[in-house]
C-alpha cells in the first residue's frame, strides 16, 4: 500500500568512536554525485556563451564552485565523524570561507544586478556554512550539535523562480547562475539532511510527510542518501490518529538506484515488531484505506450525477 506517512529512519549502530558522533549515513552517494556532476557541466556549459566581461564573470564562476565543493567536502568529512577542527590549516581555509566571494567587487559598479545576485547567493552560503562551523565548534564523538530549523526562504530562491520564465531560458548568465544555484542547493540539502537526521528523531511534528510503500512488515521509501545493505536500522512512524510513534528494528533488505530521479528506492523488513506498534501501523493502513475507498466512491458519484 502506497500512502503519505511521516517517517524517520536512521542506523541502530551509529558511529561513536570517531572525532564527532555521525550517523553512519551516506549523505553523498553516487546518484548525488552524478547529479552534482551534471550540475557543474551546466554551469560551465553558460559560463563558456557568456560575452560581457567574460574573464571577470568566469572568476567569479570558478571562485564560487570552488567555493561550494569546499564546503561539500568539509560536510561529507563530518559525515563521517571527521572533525575539521582538529587539522589547524584546513580550519584557518574555513574560516577564510567566511569572508564570502572575493571575485565579486569589480561587479559592483560594471554590473550591479549581478553583483547582487552573487551577493544573494553569498548570503544563502555564508547561512549554510557558518551553521556547519557553529555544528562542528559545539560537537562532540558524543553529539552531533544540530540545529532543528534550518532556514528555506532566501531572497535568491525567489528570484531564481523568476529565472525560470521563458524569456530567459537564451540568456547565458541567467541560466549560469541557475545552473550555479542548483548546484549549491545540491550540497546545501546533503547538508540539512546531515543536520535534521541528528536531531529530528525527537521532533516528529518536524518530519516531512512524504510517499512510502507500507505493510505491517516493512516498509519501502525513496531517498536522496544511502544505506548499507543488510543494515539495521531503527524506523519511527508517525500515527497521527494516536499522535505515538511506532518504533520498528528493521533491517535493509534491497537498495535500487533511480537514475532519472538521482535517488535510492530503500526497501526496510520488520524484525519481529511488537504487537502493539504493529496493531497501530496497521490499523493506520486500514484507515487510510478506507478514507480512499470512501473519496473514490464519492468522486464517481459526482462524476455521474447529471
Amino acid at each position: 500500500m502506497d500512502m503519505p506517512l511521516k517517517i524517520f529512519v536512521s542506523p541502530a549502530s551509529p558511529i561513536r568512536d570517531r572525532d564527532i558522533f555521525a550517523t553512519g549515513i551516506d549523505y553523498f552517494p553516487p546518484t548525488i554525485k552524478q547529479l552534482m556532476e551534471l550540475q557543474k557541466n551546466d554551469t560551465f556549459y553558460w559560463i563558456d556563451r557568456i560575452q560581457d566581461q567574460k574573464v571577470i564573470m568566469t572568476d567569479l564562476f570558478e571562485e564560487t564552485i570552488n567555493t561550494i565543493e569546499f564546503f561539500g567536502r568539509c560536510a561529507e568529512s563530518v559525515s563521517r565523524g571527521i572533525n575539521p577542527k582538529l587539522d589547524p590549516n584546513y580550519w584557518v581555509t574555513i574560516k577564510q570561507h567566511q569572508q564570502g566571494f572575493s571575485t565579486i567587487e569589480p561587479l559592483r559598479e560594471t554590473a550591479p544586478k549581478t553583483y547582487r545576485y552573487f551577493k544573494l547567493i553569498e548570503e544563502k552560503y555564508l547561512y549554510f556554512l557558518n551553521a556547519l562551523i557553529e555544528s562542528i565548534d559545539k560537537s562532540s564523538p558524543a553529539l552531533f550539535a544540530s540545529k532543528r530549523e534550518l532556514s528555506y526562504g532566501f531572497k535568491i530562491d525567489e528570484i531564481l523562480e523568476q529565472f525560470k520564465a521563458e524569456k530567459f531560458q537564451k540568456i547565458p548568465l541567467i541560466q549560469a547562475i541557475l545552473s550555479l544555484a542548483s548546484y549549491l542547493g545540491t550540497y546545501i540539502e546533503a547538508y540539512r539532511q546531515i543536520n535534521d537526521d541528528n536531531i529530528l528523531r525527537d521532533f516528529p511534528e518536524d518530519w516531512k510527510q512524504q510517499q512510502v510503500n507500507v505493510s505491517a512488515s516493512g516498509v519501502a521509501l525513496v531517498m536522496s542518501k544511502r544505506f548499507r545493505p543488510f543494515e539495521k536500522v531503527d524506523v519511527f512512524i508517525l500515527i497521527p490518529v494516536r499522535n505515538v510513534v511506532s518504533t520498528f528494528s528493521g533491517t535493509v533488505i534491497d537498495i535500487r538506484t533511480l537514475e532519472s530521479q538521482h535517488k535510492e528506492r530503500v526497501a526496510i523488513n520488520f524484525e519481529f515488531p511488537d504487537s502493539k506498534n504493529q496493531n497501530l501501523l496497521q490499523n493506520e493502513i486500514q484507515r487510510f484505506e478506507i478514507e480512499e475507498s470512501m473519496s473514490i466512491n464519492l468522486n464517481h458519484e459526482q462524476s455521474n450525477t447529471p
